[in-house]
C-alpha cells in the first residue's frame, strides 16, 4: 500500500535531522581526539599510531572505549585509557569536550604542565587518573564540581599548593589518592563531609598544621596515611570512631601530646604506624584492645613509662615496633603470653633495663629481636636459645655479662648475630661453626678471650665479621680461608699472634680487612694479591716486617690503607697501583727509596702520611695533580731538593708536615694561594731565603713552625693578619729586623717562639694584649734592647716566659712577679738593673743570672751606700778585731749545736731540700708553698702540723707512686699533700720530676694547682732537665684530656676527649681557647652550663649563629652531638667511652636523622 506523501515528508526530514546531529556529534569527539593526540609531543612507543583522519571510526583507536547514548544511540567515548604509554607533553584542555567521559586515565607517563580547569566540565566522570607523571601547579579548585567522581588519585607529580576544600563535596568519592606531591597548607577540615570514602592517601608532602578531628565523620574510611608531612599538634581522639579503620599511618610529622586512648576502639584495625613524631607520655594500655592489629609502631617518639603488660595479649600481631622512645622499667615477663604470631619484637634504644625475662621463649614464631641500646644487665639466659625461628638477633650496646653459650648451635636459621659493646667473657664456643646461615657476626668491644675457634670456617655464608677490641690470642684461623663470600674482616686491638695465614688470599670478596693493633709478625702474604676487591687494608700496629709483595699491584681498588708503626721495609710501589686512595698511610716504618709519582694519580686522596720512614729524592710534582688532598705528612726522612709549585694546585690543603727532612731552597709564595692551609710544619730543614709576605695570606692558619732553618730576612708585619694562629714558632732561624707590633693582633696565639735569632729594637709593648697565650714566649738568644714591657704581665695564661740573652736594660716589671700563672721564668743575660721586689723572691738565682745590676732576693742583697762614721783608724782596727774574734767563736758555738741537732735530726727523718722551680739548685729551708695563687707561706712544719704527721686520718686517697693527703690550715685555705714512694731508680725519679714540671705548668679546672713541692735527699742530684720531653701534649692546644699531665701518655681515652672538643667546636663554632671563655671557665665547663640551662635562651649560645636557622629536628641533633662531645670529655678516663662507642653513637644519630625510607616502602599503603 502506497504511504500518503504528506506522512513521508515529516518522516523523512526527522530522519534527516536525527542524522546529521549524529554526525555531527561524532565530528565533534573525533576533532577533540586529533587535539588531544597534538598534545602529546612524545610517543616513543607509537600507541597513537592509529589515531588519524583516515581511520575515522575512532571507537577502534588505541586507548579509546565508546558507548551508545541511552537518549538517541549515539556512540559516545565513556572511557580513555593511555597510562604506562611513555607519553610527553601536556594534557589538552580540549579533553575537557569529551563530556560523557565516564573514566580517563592519563597515569604514569611523562606528561608535564598543570592540569587544565576544563576537565571540570567532565560532569560525568567517575574515575580521573593521573598519578605518576610530571604535573605541576595547584590542583584546579574547580574539580570539586565532579560530583559523580568516585577515584580521584593524581599523586606523585609535582603538584604545589593546597589541597582544594571543594574536595568537600565529592560526595561520592570512594578514593582520594594525593601522595608524593609538594602540597602544601592544612588538611581541609571539609574533608570530613566525605563519608563514602575509604582510602584517603595524602602522605609525602609538605602539608602542615593539626590533622582536623572532622575525619571522624568519614565513617567507610578503611585507609588513612598522612606519613611524611610536616602535620603538628595532637591525634584527635575522634579518629577512634572509624570502626572500618585498617590502616592508619602518622608516621614522621612533628605531631605531640598522649596517644589518645580512644584509638582502642578501632578493633578492625591491622596497621598503626605512629613512627617519627614527638608523642609523649605513656603508651595507652587500651591499644591491647586491637584485636586484629598485625603492625604496631610507635618507634622514634619520646613516650614514657614501661611497656604494657597488656600488649602480651594481642594473638595476631606480627610485628611490635617501640624503639628509640623515653620509656623505662623492665621487659614484661607476660609480653609473649599469648603472642604466638609475633614475628618481629623491636624494643631498642627504650632506655629498659633489667634481666633478658626467659618467658621470651613464648614466642615462638620470633623471627626478629632487637633488644640493643638499653641497659639491660645479666647475662643472655639459655632460653632465647630456644626460639629457633630466629633470624635476627641484636642485644649490643647493654651491659650484659657471662659467656656465650654453646647453645647457639641451636639457632640454624640465624643469619645476623649483633652482641658487641658488652662485657661478655670467656670463650667464642666452637658451636658457633654450627651456623650454616649466618651472615653477619658482631662481637666486637666485649671481653671475649681464647683463641678463635677454626670452626668458623664452617660458617660458609658468613659476610661480615668484626671482633675488634676484646682478648683474642693465639693465631688468626687458617679456616677463614674457606669463607669465600666474607666482604668484612675486622680482629683489631686484640692480642693476636704469629703469621698472617695465607689463606686469606682465598676470600676474593673481601672489601675490608683490619688486623691492625695486635702482635702479628713475618710478612704481608704474597696471596694478598688475589684480594682484588680488597678497599681497605688496616694493618698498623703490629710487629709486621719485610718488603712488600709485588702481588699487591693488583689491588687496584683500595681507597684506605695503614701499615704504620710495624717495621716493613723497601719501596711502597707495589701499594701504588690504585687510583681510588682516600687515604694512605704507612709512617713509622723503614721504608726507603724515592717516593712514588704513581700516589699521584688517585685525584680523591685526601690524607697522605708518610712520615718517619727513610724516603729520600725530591717531594714528587705530581702530588699537585690529587685537588682533594687535605693533609700531606712526609716527616721524619731523608728528603732533599725544594717544595715543588705543584703542590701549591691543591687548593683542599689543611695541614702539611714536612718536618725534619732535608729540603732546601726558598720558601714558595704560592703557599699563600692554600686558602684552606690550617698546619704548615717545615721545622729542622734546610730553607733559605726570606719569608713570603703571601704566606700571610692563609688566614685560617692555627700552626706555622719554620724553626730550624736558615730563613733571613725580617718578620713581616702582615703576619698580624693570622687572625686564628695558635703557634707561631720561628726559633733558629738568621731572621732579623724589628719584632712588628702587629703580633699584638694574634688574639688566639697560644705559644709564640722567636728564639735563636738577630731580632733587635725593643720587644713591642702590643705583646701584652696576647690574651690567650699559654704555652710558652719565647725571645731568648737574639739583640733585642730597651726595657721589658710590663704589658708582659698582663699575659694572665703564661706558663713559661723566656727573654734571655739579650740587651734588654731597666728594671724588671714588678707586674711580672706577680704573674700567677708562670711556671718559668728565664731572664738571664742581659742588662738589667735594680732591685728584684718581694714577688721575684721563690725563683731560682739562674732565672736572673748574667745581669751584674740586678740585686735582691733570691740574688745577693743590695749593698747600702756607705756613710761617714767620723771613727778613727785606731777604732776601726779595735771594732774589726772585735768583730773577728766574736764571728770565730760564734762560728765554733754553732758548729757544736750543728753537729748535735743534725745527729737528732737524722734518727727521726731524712734530710729535706725544699725547692721551688724546676731548674732550682738551692737547698734552702724556703717555705714550701709560696708560689702561685697560695694565701700564705707554708712551711714543712707547717705541713706536718696539720696533718699530724701525715697521720692515716688524712688519707684521701693514694695509688702507686704515693699516698695524698688532705687538709685545712687555721686560714681556711684546704690543700691536697701528695707524700711520693720514693725509690732508688734513676727513671722512676725523672718521671716524678717530669711530672712535678708538667703541673706546674697546666691549667684545667680538673686539676689541684701545684703550689710547690718537696725532693728527699738524694733526688737533685739526679735531677737532669734533659730528661724533660719536649712534646708535653698529644694534640694541638686546648684539646688535652686532664689525665695527660699526670701519664703524659697518648692513650684512646685522651683521643676521645680531644674528639669531644672538636665536636663542640663543630656545635659552637668557638674554638677551645676562645677569649669568651675568660680565666676560670674552659669550653667543657660553658657547655655543661648552658645545656644545664632551661629553656631556649641559654641553650641557643651553644648553636654557631652561622649554622641558623635550623629545622627542629636539626636543633635537637645538634643538642644531641653536644651530649656525646660531654660523654667523651668526662673528667673520668673509665666514664668515657671507646673510640669505637662514640663512633656507633655519632652513626646513630646520622641514622635517626634520616626518614625510614625503606620501611615506608615496604608499606602496601604508600
Amino acid at each position: 500500500m502506497a504511504v500518503p506523501k504528506r506522512v513521508l515528508l515529516p518522516f523523512a526530514a526527522l530522519l534527516f535531522c536525527f542524522s546529521f546531529g549524529f554526525v555531527l556529534c561524532q565530528n565533534q569527539e573525533l576533532s577533540s581526539l586529533l587535539e588531544v593526540k597534538k598534545s602529546f609531543e612524545g610517543d616513543p612507543e607509537k600507541v597513537l599510531l592509529d589515531w588519524n583522519e583516515s581511520n575515522p571510526n575512532f571507537c577502534t583507536w588505541t586507548g579509546v572505549t565508546c558507548g551508545l547514548n541511552s537518549v538517541d544511540g549515539s556512540v559516545q567515548v565513556v572511557s580513555l585509557n593511555l597510562s604506562d604509554s611513555s607519553l610527553s607533553g601536556s594534557i589538552p584542555p580540549s579533553l575537557g569536550s569529551l563530556q560523557k567521559l565516564l573514566q580517563l586515565d592519563l597515569s604514569s607517563n611523562s606528561l608535564t604542565g598543570p592540569i587544565p580547569a576544563t576537565l571540570s566540565n567532565l560532569s560525568s566522570l567517575e574515575s580521573l587518573l593521573l598519578f605518576s607523571n610530571q604535573l605541576t601547579g595547584p590542583i584546579p579548585t574547580q574539580l570539586g564540581s565532579l560530583r559523580s567522581l568516585q577515584v580521584l588519585r593524581i599523586g606523585d607529580n609535582g603538584l604545589s599548593g593546597p589541597i582544594p576544600a571543594s574536595f568537600g563535596n565529592l560526595v561520592n568519592l570512594v578514593t582520594l589518592g594525593l601522595a608524593s606531591c609538594s602540597l602544601t597548607g592544612p588538611i581541609p577540615p571539609q574533608l570530613g563531609q566525605l563519608s563514602q570514602v575509604q582510602s584517603l592517601i595524602l602522605q609525602q608532602n609538605q602539608l602542615e598544621g593539626p590533622i582536623p578531628a572532622e575525619l571522624g565523620n568519614c565513617s567507610s574510611l578503611t585507609v588513612f596515611t598522612v606519613a611524611v608531612n610536616n602535620l603538628n599538634g595532637s591525634i584527635p581522639g575522634a579518629l577512634g570512631r572509624l570502626q572500618n579503620l585498617q590502616t592508619l599511618n602518622l608516621a614522621n610529622n612533628s605531631l605531640s601530646g598522649e596517644i589518645p586512648s580512644q584509638l582502642g576502639e578501632l578493633s578492625q584495625l591491622v596497621y598503626l604506624n605512629f613512627m617519627g613524631n614527638q608523642l609523649q607520655g605513656p603508651i595507652p594500655k587500651s591499644l591491647a584492645k586491637m584485636s586484629n592489629l598485625q603492625n604496631l609502631d610507635l618507634s622514634m617518639n619520646m613516650l614514657t613509662g614501661g611497656v604494657p603488660e597488656e600488649f602480651g595479649s594481642m594473638n595476631q600481631l606480627l610485628f611490635m615496633v617501640l624503639s628509640n622512645n623515653n620509656l623505662s622499667g623492665v621487659i614484661p615477663r607476660s609480653l609473649c603470653t599469648n603472642n604466638t604470631n609475633l614475628e618481629s619484637l623491636i624494643l631498642s634504644e627504650t632506655q629498659l633495663s633489667g634481666p633478658i625475662p626467659i618467658e621470651l621463649r613464648l614466642c615462638p614464631s620470633l623471627m626478629q629481636l632487637d633488644l640493643s641500646n638499653n641497659s639491660l644487665n645479666g647475662s643472655i639466659p639459655t632460653e632465647i636459645y630456644e626460639s629457633i625461628q630466629l633470624t635476627h638477633l641484636y642485644l649490643h650496646n647493654n651491659s650484659l655479662v657471662g659467656s656465650i653459650s654453646p647453645l647457639i648451635a641451636n639457632l640454624s636459621n640465624l643469619k645476623e648475630l649483633a652482641l658487641y659493646h658488652n662485657s661478655l667473657q670467656g670463650n667464642l664456643p666452637k658451636e658457633i661453626g654450627m651456623l650454616g646461615n649466618l651472615e653477619v657476626l658482631y662481637l666486637y668491644d666485649n671481653q671475649l678471650s681464647g683463641e678463635i675457634p677454626m670452626e668458623i670456617g664452617n660458617c660458609s655464608n658468613l659476610k661480615m665479621v668484626d671482633f675488634f677490641g676484646n682478648h683474642f690470642s693465639g693465631e688468626i684461623p687458617v679456616t677463614i680461608g674457606r669463607l669465600k663470600g666474607l666482604n668484612l674482616l675486622h680482629l683489631r686491638q686484640n692480642e693476636l699472634g704469629g703469621h698472617i695465614p695465607a689463606a686469606l688470599g682465598n676470600c676474593h670478596q673481601l672489601t675490608i680487612l683490619d688486623l691492625a693493633d695486635n702482635g702479628l709478625s713475618g710478612g704481608i702474604p704474597v696471596t694478598f694479591g688475589f684480594l682484588q676487591a680488597l678497599e681497605q687494608l688496616m694493618l698498623y700496629n703490629n710487629s709486621l716486617e719485610g718488603n712488600l709483595p709485588y702481588s699487591l699491584t693488583n689491588l687496584r681498588h683500595l681507597t684506605r690503607i695503614n701499615l704504620s708503626k710495624n717495621r716493613f721495609n723497601g719501596s711502597i710501589a707495589a701499594l701504588c697501583s690504585s687510583s681510588s686512595f682516600l687515604s694512605f698511610d704507612v709512617t713509622s716504618n723503614s721504608f726507603a727509596n724515592e717516593i712514588p709519582a704513581q700516589l699521584g694519580n688517585s685525584p680523591s686522596l685526601e690524607r697522605l702520611r708518610l712520615g718517619n720512614n727513610q724516603f729520600t729524592g725530591n717531594v714528587p710534582w705530581t702530588l699537585g695533580k690529587i685537588r682533594e688532598l687535605s693533609l700531606l705528612d712526609l716527616s721524619g726522612n731523608l728528603l732533599t731538593g725544594p717544595i715543588p709549585p705543584q703542590l701549591m694546585l691543591c687548593k683542599k690543603l689543611t695541614h702539611i708536615d714536612l718536618n725534619n727532612n732535608l729540603l732546601s731552597g726558598p720558601l714558595p709564595s704560592s703557599l699563600g694561594n692554600l686558602p684552606q692551609l690550617g698546619e704548615l710544619k717545615l721545622s729542622s730543614n734546610q730553607f733559605s731565603g726570606s719569608l713570603p709576605p703571601e704566606l700571610f695570606n692563609c688566614s685560617k692558619l692555627l700552626v706555622l713552625s719554620l724553626d730550624g732553618n736558615l730563613l733571613n730576612g725580617t718578620l713581616p708585619v702582615e703576619v698580624g693578619k693570622l687572625e686564628f694562629l695558635n703557634v707561631l714558632n720561628l726559633e733558629q732561624n738568621q731572621l732579623s729586623g724589628s719584632i712588628p707590633a702587629a703580633l699584638g693582633k694574634l688574639s688566639k696565639l697560644y705559644e709564640l717562639q722567636l728564639s735563636h735569632n738577630s731580632f733587635s729594637g725593643e720587644i713591642p709593648f702590643e705583646l701584652g694584649q696576647l690574651q690567650n697565650l699559654q704555652s710558652i714566649l719565647d725571645l731568648g738568644y737574639n739583640n733585642l734592647s730597651g726595657q721589658i714591657p710590663s704589658s708582659i704581665g698582663k699575659l694572665s695564661k703564661l706558663e713559661a716566659l723566656d727573654l734571655s740573652h739579650n740587651q734588654l736594660v731597666g728594671a724588671v716589671p714588678p707586674e711580672v712577679g706577680d704573674m700567677s700563672s708562670l711556671g718559668k721564668l728565664n731572664l738571664s743575660f742581659n742588662n738589667l738593673q735594680g732591685k728584684l721586689g718581694e714577688q721575684f723572691s721563690h725563683w731560682p738565682t739562674e732565672a736572673f743570672e748574667g745581669n751584674l745590676q740586678l740585686c735582691g732576693s733570691p740574688l745577693d742583697h743590695c749593698s747600702v751606700p756607705s756613710q761617714r762614721s767620723g771613727l778613727s783608724e785606731s777604732s776601726v782596727v779595735v771594732i774589726s778585731a772585735i768583730t773577728t774574734l766574736t764571728a770565730v767563736a760564734l762560728l765554733a758555738l754553732g758548729l757544736a749545736l750543728f753537729i748535735k741537732h743534725r745527729l737528732e735530726f737524722l734518727r727521726r727523718v731524712s734530710e729535706v731540700k725544699c725547692i721551688y722551680s724546676s731548674s732550682s739548685s738551692q737547698a734552702q729551708r724556703k717555705p714550701l708553698f709560696r708560689k702561685g695563687t697560695a694565701k700564705r707561706e707554708y712551711r714543712w712544719d707547717d705541713i706536718m702540723a696539720a696533718t699530724n704527721n701525715l697521720s692515716d686520718e688524712f688519707i684521701i686517697g693514694s695509688g702507686g707512686s704515693g699516698t695524698i693527703y688532705r687538709t685545712e690550715f687555721q686560714s681556711g685555705e684546704t690543700v691536697a699533700v701528695k707524700k711520693i714512694l720514693w725509690k732508688d731508680e734513676f727513671l722512676l725519679n725523672k718521671s716524678f720530676a717530669r711530672e712535678v714540671k708538667t703541673l706546674g705548668r697546666i691549667r684545667h679546672r680538673h686539676l689541684v694547682k701545684l703550689i710547690g713541692y718537696c725532693s728527699s735527699e738524694g733526688a737533685e742530684e739526679n735531677y737532669d732537665s734533659n730528661t724533660e720531653s719536649h712534646s708535653w701534649f698529644a694534640g694541638s692546644y686546648g684539646y688535652i684530656a686532664p689525665e695527660y699531665a699526670y701519664s703524659l701518655k697518648a692513650t684512646e681515652k685522651s683521643d676521645v676527649y680531644s674528639m669531644g672538643i672538636v665536636l663542640m667546636e663543630l656545635v659552637s663554632g668557638k674554638m677551645p681557647t676562645d677569649a669568651s671563655f675568660g680565666v676560670d671557665m674552659d669550653m667543657v665547663r660553658w657547655v655543661e652550663k648552658h645545656m644545664e640551662m632551661q629553656g631556649g635562651c641559654g641553650r641557643e649560645e651553644l648553636i654557631d649563629p652561622a649554622l641558623k636557622p635550623l629545622l627542629p629536628c636539626e636543633e635537637s641533633a645538634a643538642y644531641q652531638l653536644l651530649e656525646i662531645a660531654l660523654q667523651c670529655t668526662k673528667t673520668t678516663p673509665q666514664e668515657r667511652p671507646s673510640s669505637r662507642q662514640a663512633c656507633d653513637q655519632l652513626l646513630h644519630l646520622y641514622k635517626n636523622r634520616m626518614v625510614d625510607f625503606d620501611k615506608m616502602n615496604n608499606d602496601p599503603y604508600s
